[in-house]
Order: C-alpha cells, then sequence, then structure tokens
C-alpha cells in the first residue's frame, strides 16, 4: 500500500477518537509529538507498513551485476568504449560492495576510459576501486594502468610512485602468481622506460586546473552568513523578520551566495543524471551507493563524504522506496542527519529559527505532519543504528544557543530521545513548507520537427537556504536566483536604494500567475496575504489580462470585458461591442488550425503545417491583441516550421515578432527574452553555416544581426546570472563560433 493510502486511513482512524480533539489544544511541536507518540495503534500500523516497505525492498543483485559487466565486456572487446562504460556503471550499480564485485565493475570501468583518453576520469575510478575491497592479487594492474595515464598527462612523478607501488605490491603478496609477477615486472620496465623519455625531454606536465568556487563571488560575511555585507536583517511587527540594504544597490549586484543545509532531489527522468551530494551533473562515469542500486554520486569526493555523513542512514530507506512517497518529508530527514553532523552552531540555530506556522495550521494537517514524524521516527529506530549509536546531547541539545527553540525532553533514555528526534522531524517539516527552495538547472528539449532547442528550467531538487529564507515575499521582485550545482547564487535586478527592502519571490509572479491565484496560493502555502505592489495597485492588478485581450478596432490596444457583449479600450477607452458569434466561431476555427499544425509537424507534413499556422495567424490577427499568448505561440510554430523547411529568413522574422510579446510580457531584461534571443541565434547560425550565397546582403545583414542578438542575450546574463549559468557558456560559445565565421568573411 502507498503511503499516502496509509496515512490517509490512519489520519480517518483518528478523527474519531479523543484524540483528535486533543490535538487542538497543543501549542508547539513537542506537545504535538508527545500526543502522537502515545497512541499505540498508530505505531503498530506504522509498524506494518514498514515491515511491508522492507520485504518489498530493491537491493543489490550480484546476477544483474555480473550480467552487465559480461555484456560490457564485449563492447569492450569490439571496441565499443561508450557503450562498455555506460554498462559497467550499471553492472556496479547493481554490484554488491563487500564482495569485490562493485571494484571490479569500476576497475573495468577504468580501462574503457584510458582507452577513451578520459585520463582523469580513469585515475578516479582506480582510486575508488582500489578504496572498495578490490582483490588484492589483482591490485599491481591497476598500479600499471595509472602509471600510464600518468604518463599521458606528463607527470612523472606521480607515474613513478605508482609503479613503486606496483612493484611493491607484487613482492610481499603471496597470491600473485609467477607468471603475472613476470609479466607485471615486464610492464613496470617499459613504463619506467617512458617515464624516463618523458624526464630526459624536460616535457611539462599539464598544470593543475585552478578550481573556482561560487563562495568567491563574496567575501565571508560574519554578521550574516552567505549574504553580502550591504545587507542587514531587521524586525518590524507587521513584515516579521526582514531584510534591506545598509547602502544602495546596482543591477547585477551579487547579494547571496548559499550551500543548503541540505536537499534532496527530485524523483523523475533527471534523478539519475544528478548528484545527490552536491547537484552536479553527471555524466557517463557516475559513482553508484556502495549499498542501495538507487544513488548516483558525480565524483569520488562526493560518493565517500555522502556514506560518512548521511547516506548511511538512508539507504534503506531508498530500498524500501519510502523517500519518493513522502515528498517534503524526506528533506526533513536530511535536515536533521544534517544537524547531527554540522559543527558550526550558528547555522544549525538559523535553521531552528525558521517559521513553522504551527499556530496557521488547521488540525487535520498538524495530525497528518506528525503521522509522517512518527512513521520516520520508527524508520530510525528499526532500520539504522542512528538512535542507539548517535550521541543526542553532544550532537543536538547542546547546539541549541536559544532557550526558545529548545526542545525539552530527556535524552538520556530511549523514549525521550524518540520524542526528541520525533518534535525536530516535526518541526523541519513545518518549516520547509514556508522555506523550501526549488534547485533548477537548464534543460534543454528539441522543438518538434526542428532542428532547434528550447530552454526551460526544470525542478531537480528541493533545499533549505537559511539565509536567503530571511527575505520577504513580493510579486514582483528585485532579486534573480540562479544555481552553480546546489550553490544559490542571488543577483539584483534593478537598483535597490540605502535602506531599501530586498524581495524574493515564493513562485507566484505577477507577470505568469493572476491575482486571485497568486493570492490563493500564497495564503495556502505560506499564511499570508500579500500586499504587494502588483496585487494592491489597480493597473497592476490585472497585468495578465492584456496579454489574453481582443483587439479594439479603433487603435488596435488590447480589450478589456465590461459584460459579455461590450468592451472597453484599456489604451483609448472606448467603449465597443462585438460580433460574439462571428468571433467565437472564427477563433474556434483559429484552434483547430492549430491543433492540426502540431499534428502535420509531429508526421513531417511540413507544407500542411505551414498553410495552416499561416491560415490561424490570420485569424488571430484579426481578432487578438497584438501580444496575446495565442498570437504569441503561433509567430513560435510558424518559427520552428520554417526552420523545418530550411526558410531561415522566415523563420527570423516570426521568432522576431515573438520576442516583441514576450518584452512586453517578461521584460526587456528578462530570463524569458535571453532564452528567445539563445534560440533565435540557433537558427541565425545554422542560416550562415548553410547558405552558399554569403556575398549577398541578407547574408550580412543577418550576420550583424546574429551578433546584436548574442550581445543584447550575454548582457541579460551577466545581469542576471554569470559564467556559471549553462545559458550564459552557451551563448558565450556561439559568440566565439560566430566571431570565427565573420572574421573569415570580414563582416
Amino acid at each position: 500500500m502507498q503511503w499516502q493510502s496509509v496515512l490517509e486511513f490512519i489520519h480517518r482512524k483518528l478523527r474519531t477518537t479523543n484524540l483528535y480533539k486533543e490535538f487542538n489544544n497543543k501549542q508547539n511541536e513537542h506537545e504535538v509529538m508527545a500526543l502522537m507518540m502515545s497512541n499505540d495503534i498508530v505505531g503498530e500500523l506504522l509498524t506494518l507498513w514498514l515491515e511491508k516497505q522492507s520485504e518489498l525492498k530493491i537491493q543489490k543483485c550480484s546476477k544483474k551485476a555480473k550480467s552487465f559487466k559480461n555484456e560490457g565486456n564485449e563492447f569492450f572487446k569490439k571496441k565499443n568504449y561508450l557503450t562498455s562504460v555506460e554498462l559497467y556503471t550499471t553492472s556496479a550499480k547493481y554490484a554488491i560492495f563487500d564482495n569485490g564485485d562493485y571494484s571490479i565493475s569500476l576497475a573495468n570501468r577504468s580501462a574503457a576510459l584510458f582507452h577513451m583518453g578520459e585520463y582523469e576520469s580513469c585515475l578516479e575510478d582506480i582510486d575508488v576501486a582500489l578504496a572498495s575491497n578490490y582483490p588484492t592479487e589483482l591490485r599491481p594492474k591497476l598500479h600499471l594502468r595509472a602509471a600510464q595515464c600518468w604518463i599521458k598527462l606528463y607527470d612523472a612523478s606521480r607515474a613513478d610512485e605508482q609503479l613503486t607501488e606496483a612493484q611493491n605490491l607484487i613482492t610481499i603478496d603471496e597470491n600473485i602468481s609467477a607468471d603475472d609477477r613476470e609479466n607485471v615486472m615486464r610492464n613496470i620496465g617499459k613504463l619506467t622506460m617512458e617515464m624516463n623519455e618523458l624526464l630526459e625531454q624536460k616535457v611539462r606536465k599539464f598544470p593543475d586546473v585552478i578550481k573556482w568556487s561560487p563562495e568567491d563571488l563574496l567575501p565571508p560575511n560574519p554578521m550574516y552568513s552567505s549574504a553580502s555585507s550591504v545587507l542587514t536583517r531587521d524586525y518590524s511587527p507587521t513584515r516579521g523578520r526582514y531584510v534591506k540594504t545598509k547602502s544602495a544597490i546596482k543591477r547585477g549586484d551579487v547579494l547571496y551566495v548559499e550551500k543548503p543545509f541540505a536537499f534532496v532531489t527530485l524523483d523523475h527522468v533527471v534523478s539519475n543524471l544528478i548528484c545527490v551530494h552536491c547537484c552536479n551533473h553527471i555524466a557517463n562515469t557516475g559513482y553508484p551507493c556502495r549499498g542501495c542500486p538507487h544513488v548516483l554520486y558525480c565524483s569520488k569526493k562526493c560518493w565517500s563524504i555522502s556514506w560518512l555523513s548521511y547516506h548511511k542512514w538512508e539507504c534503506v530507506g531508498y530500498e524500501m522506496s519510502i523517500w519518493k512517497q513522502i515528498g517534503i518529508a524526506h528533506l526533513a530527514v536530511k535536515v536533521f542527519f544534517s544537524s547531527i553532523e554540522i559543527h558550526d552552531n550558528t547555522k544549525f540555530n538559523e535553521v531552528q529559527k525558521l517559521v513553522t506556522n504551527i499556530d496557521k495550521l488547521s488540525t487535520d494537517d498538524l495530525i497528518i505532519y506528525s503521522i509522517t514524524a512518527r512513521m520516520l521516527v520508527q524508520y530510525l529506530e528499526v532500520y539504522t543504528n542512528v538512535l542507539s549509536t548517535i550521541d543526542m546531547k553532544k550532537c543536538l541539545v547542546d547546539k541549541f544557543m536559544n532557550e526558545e527553540f529548545t526542545i525539552s525532553s530527556d535524552v538520556s533514555c530511549h523514549e525521550g530521545k524518540k520524542l526528541f528526534v520525533g518534535t525536530l522531524l516535526l518541526r523541519h517539516m513545518l518549516q520547509l513548507i514556508a522555506n523550501g527552495h526549488a534547485i533548477t538547472r537548464l534543460n534543454l528539449t528539441d522543438a518538434e520537427g526542428a532542428n532547434i532547442f528550447e530552454e526551460q528550467q526544470q525542478r531537480v531538487a528541493v533545499g533549505i537556504y537559511p539565509s536567503v529564507s530571511m527575505m520577504n515575499h513580493s510579486c514582483d521582485p528585485n532579486i534573480m536566483n540562479t544555481f552553480w550545482n546546489d550553490y544559490l547564487i542571488v543577483k539584483a535586478v534593478r537598483n535597490i536604494p540605502a535602506g531599501g527592502e530586498i524581495f524574493n519571490c515564493y513562485g507566484p509572479h505577477f507577470r505568469r500567475m493572476g491575482l486571485k491565484e497568486r493570492q490563493d496560493a500564497l495564503k495556502n502555502q505560506y499564511c499570508f496575504t500579500c500586499q504587494c505592489e502588483p496585487c494592491t495597485d489597480p493597473e497592476l492588478q490585472h497585468f495578465l489580462d492584456r496579454f489574453d485581450a481582443l483587439k479594439c478596432l479603433n487603435c488596435a490596444g488590447p480589450l478589456s470585458d465590461v459584460d459579455l457583449n461590450s468592451f472597453k479600450c484599456l489604451n483609448c477607452n472606448l467603449i465597443c461591442t462585438a460580433d460574439v458569434k462571428n468571433r467565437a466561431d472564427d477563433l474556434n476555427n483559429a484552434t483547430t488550425l492549430f491543433n492540426l499544425a502540431q499534428d502535420f509537424m509531429q508526421q513531417g507534413k511540413n507544407d500542411e503545417a505551414l498553410d495552416h499556422l499561416e491560415r490561424c495567424l490570420k485569424i488571430r490577427q484579426k481578432w487578438l491583441f497584438k501580444y496575446h499568448d495565442d498570437l504569441t505561440i503561433t509567430y513560435d510554430s510558424l518559427g520552428k516550421v520554417c526552420v523545418a523547411m530550411s526558410q531561415w529568413c522566415d523563420s527570423i522574422s516570426y521568432l522576431e515578432t515573438s520576442i516583441l510579446a514576450v518584452e512586453e510580457k517578461f521584460g526587456l531584461d528578462s530570463i524569458e527574452v535571453a532564452n528567445e534571443l539563445n534560440k533565435i541565434t540557433d537558427i541565425c547560425i545554422q542560416y550562415l553555416q548553410r547558405t552558399p550565397d554569403r556575398k549577398s546582403s541578407s547574408y550580412r545583414d543577418i550576420g550583424k544581426k546574429t551578433q546584436r542578438f548574442l550581445r543584447r542575450a550575454e548582457k541579460i546574463m551577466s545581469m542576471i546570472s554569470g559564467p556559471w549559468s549553462e545559458a550564459y557558456q552557451e551563448i558565450s560559445n556561439k559568440e566565439r563560433e560566430l566571431s570565427g565565421m565573420l572574421q573569415s568573411l570580414r563582416i
């Protein structure tokens, strides 16, 4: 049975008991959890569910590991190294750690990587294999491979270290056969000669790559962790805690660089592409968990640190498929684990101070969250050793610096520990409802039937950022959030005067969501009624209406509904009536034409798609305001189908018109405009690459236009993000590519 069904069943059962009434009088998380932990029936039901999940565990499997390894070996023999790398990775995913299978899969992968010229990755695989119970008698071969890598990287000193290690092993290990010993010695001699040649040539090794850290963007701020020194926290009865400036801030200034206190990846199609420890992208050489087949890491460092600090306690939960069923509660557990491990008491207490809104929650919500907290306590008690091995007083209780947030439980006894942990877990769950922050990555999707990519921000994880959480909400924020792996980097998107408040957006933005929808969303999740400018200024309250408006026949401005048959122009104030039936029939026909065009594009019938879209456009231009969303997507679709038909100039023209609407809706310097500029330059560059007549005026004009588009896109991306952004890097690469093309043509 799925967790949600169990949760609802227990909740219904509790509604019929006196316990339900008692929840109404509880003032804090400790009282709520004390009541929930006292109910034996709840405990028994949770025990049954956890036992069932344990029976259904998805674990490592030697048979699968061996099958994938053997398949990888076959592709390796065929010199299809890339496929063999993928298969060895999958083999390691299912391989058991203790018997050496895991290390052998990675050792095999290192061989494929060596042949691919991926020497740094090969060396990292060798390091992990050697740290993972790799058979002693096979270790000399790995050290020889490592020596080969260092020779390829022109580092004779490190190559010599590996050769010495190989020689020492064959000297002391009696399990190595005479033939193998002779073979290793022969290879040592050969590699020693190569190394000596390297030394004689005095070839310099490749310089170590200087690693950039996001924390270099801001100096440390002891008064406000992870924040710029120009920011300070304040308090008022109406605003609560908020952030303001001590001096004027310019657009583009970095305001925060914060690593999350904890985060968890979301369970969807890209989960296996994201490192669960640092949120970095994982290439073909991910490192599977040593205990479960569900988690991948991007490096040896993340693989090692994760296990030692928290994954040893959550690993079984992955096998039991718990985490993907409980939503934000998984992050609450991760916050708990991070709280145990952290040595910075200030950061620990910053998390404890985050609001829970417990006084604003309904009794039903409190019961549901406390049931989940109790289930997690029982998981930790039965399926991990955290309650029996961790000194709760030293690792948690003694870290509290403010009695207001201290939890009154006797952690010297087992039941007291359970209540203490349950209280913390409930607190973190409630905090995360109001303070959890989505972590996003740029996702490139191939447009249907066209050789162009569309960029979308995709949520890949959710984390807790205590310093950034101090900002209040506005539906028109003055900051922009970007990510470098799990680091949240916040920049100002407007000039902000000294003493001005810094506003984040909690999700509902006035350029993307209507007034009522925003107000309801904020009230339901964050328990407040927004009073920001877009929510109170009459001119901004209905901002989105113009992008869903009919066209004024007098001035072509947007019409606002007065009643069913009459409209008022928002530009010229003319009151007019419309032929409702003809308008509705025409627009319904346009929708039909548009949908058919999409079908034709998917089928590769581009001529039919173009015809239908042109007819659709004519109707929509007649009735709709020029920035209507339906017109914008029509221009965009026309741009795509023209690309598929190699009608580059027409495509560029349509997309330029589409960009005008995006500018009007999202702002001239918005990420949406930058993404559209990035997209249109894909088409411009395709035109410049594929058009044979490179001396024509149109070729020259589009070359210059592409330069302008890219410069503008780079300017926007520099202001709202920076070189760490994938979109910024893509734009910079295209600028270099274009510069080379145009220089050769002297444009």
